[in-house]
């Protein structure tokens, strides 16, 4: 049965929003889409409550910016979580068990008993709740695997448009929380936690397909492609690691002027301004612009507001800080998609992939704050350390830069300083893998050169509705929903191999 184009401009960007797919325009607003996307939403408020503003700091009179260092620890506990996630043999468990939404449940709720009681005038020990940090920077990595991991089985733009809308919905939902007392802070986290804990992630009578989620039906792929995909998901560790250094920094300064000078509301930039980018990439631009050259635009932007960031008054300071954390929520989300497209594709194992390729951007955020924590110390320390820092800083981001343009910029002129031979074995290894036939073959050959539908037909003497149906079924086998996404993987693929 053909699928029915919904009409009219609204229905067409809820459609695009939801992927392309489904029978009506307003799947977006259906169960599926609507749970995750409240889960996700709820998630980053969990992280923006714990980092952004002090409900669940305990204030000390014995260590100096003894609330950066607690939140410093939750970061810690996330990155060791992570790190020892991703070491762990097989990660099964996780997969088949409620652990991960047992244990976000109970770490969130356990840094809100804490926080309840020393408000209350309950003396906690320092060492308590450094430890309670810990517990709750764990508890953000689990839940992190268990909503991202659980959502890799959506397409591709299907999975933009969820973290693009709760994104965009959560930063509305922190300027809610600025004007609440922290007593209802503390209780509304505890839902938020529960919500980004335990809301179902797909409904329970649709199971995933074959070429959208192989994963999920134990399929392990061979050694050679398991290595090649272990290579996938380190190859931006180094420009992941760095970008998260300098956000830590950023976010460790930033939280505290914005702190000290009541303007807060600037924070509200770092979510709700990418929320809104990533909803119109998701409806408008995600068929023309690769997440890769995204991604490779946002280098030159921190690098700018990074030689800013010294000569900047207390305001400007702030600002910069901002709107550089707002690079890194863009960078954030757009990289978790790259992660999702590496795990899909290659259908490795949820809990064990994403912590492997997620540790690296955990233990940047981890140094980053050290080092604004350094610097918050003393007056004298912030004037005279953060000029060199962020001087070392640009430099580091050039260099990045220009290895990432030299390393892209033979595959982004295409196949032609590819040797045919090389081009050939991808393109085997992807009709072995996903199971195509010879003439889809042909037609997906045609497609990752950029050929339109009818220049296709053309070229192979089919009629213009054959192609589309042979185009339908690559994208519903590779688990693909657009060109753009079809000709990345093939990139990828072609990276790896040289």
């Amino acid at each position: 049965m053909k699928e029915r184009k919904p009409k009219g401009r609204v229905s067409r960007a809820l459609h695009g929003l939801a992927g392309g797919r489904g029978a009506s325009a307003d799947s977006l607003v259906h169960e599926w889409q609507v749970l995750p996307t409240v889960a996700v939403s709820c998630y980053w408020i969990w992280l923006y409550l714990a980092y952004s503003l002090d409900v669940f700091v305990v204030s000390s009179d014995v260590l100096v910016r003894f609330d950066i260092l607690q939140k410093g620890f939750g970061f810690l506990g996330a990155a060791l979580f992570m790190v020892a996630v991703s070491l762990l043999r097989t990660a099964a468990f996780f997969e088949r068990t409620p652990f991960l939404a047992l244990f976000s449940a109970a770490s969130g709720t356990s840094i809100v008993v804490v926080s309840a009681l020393a408000r209350a005038g309950v003396p906690v020990a320092l060492p308590v709740v450094l430890a309670v940090w810990l517990l709750m920077g764990a508890g953000t990595a689990a839940a992190f695997l268990r909503l991202f991991g659980g959502l890799q089985d959506a397409g591709q733009g299907r999975f933009c448009a969820v973290n693009a809308l709760a994104l965009f919905l959560s930063g509305f939902f922190y300027l809610l929380l600025l004007g609440l007392q922290d007593g209802i802070r503390l209780v509304l986290t505890v839902f938020v936690v529960c919500i980004a804990a335990f809301a179902p992630l797909r409904p329970p009578e649709e199971a995933p397909d074959a070429a959208r989620a192989p994963s999920a039906r134990g399929d392990v792929p061979s050694p050679d492609a398991g290595n090649a995909a272990v290579a996938a998901l380190l190859s931006f560790r180094g420009e992941l690691f760095l970008l998260s250094v300098v956000f830590g920094l950023a976010y460790c300064l930033g939280i505290s002027l914005s702190i000290m000078s009541n303007s807060l509301e600037f924070i509200w930039l770092s979510l709700c301004v990418p929320g809104i980018f990533l909803v119109l990439y998701s409806v408008f631009l995600k068929d023309r612009v690769s997440v890769r050259v995204l991604l490779t635009l946002l280098f030159p932007i921190a690098a700018f507001l990074l030689l800013l960031l010294p000569f900047s008054n207390p305001f400007g300071l702030v600002l910069c800080c901002s709107l550089l954390v707002m690079c890194f929520t863009t960078y954030d989300v757009l990289n978790v998609v790259r992660l999702r497209e590496i795990i899909a594709a290659n259908r490795l194992p949820g809990a064990k992939s994403w912590a492997t390729g997620r540790y690296p951007q955990l233990a940047g955020l981890v140094l980053g704050w050290a080092a604004g924590y350094g610097m918050l110390l003393t007056d004298d320390a912030l004037k005279v350390l953060l000029p060199a820092v962020c001087v070392g800083l640009v430099v580091a981001i050039v260099a990045m830069l220009t290895r990432y343009v030299w390393r892209y910029s033979d595959v982004a002129g295409g196949a032609a300083h590819v040797p045919e031979e090389t081009v050939g074995r991808v393109h085997d290894a992807i009709v072995l893998r996903y199971g195509l036939s010879p003439r889809e073959r042909e037609v997906m050959e045609l497609l990752v050169r950029g050929y339109s539908t009818d220049r296709i037909g053309k070229d192979l003497h089919i009629s213009y509705h054959t192609v589309k149906t042979h185009v339908y079924h690559i994208y519903q086998k590779v688990g693909v929903h657009a060109q753009q996404e079809l000709i990345d993987l093939v990139e990828e693929r072609l990276r790896l191999m040289r």
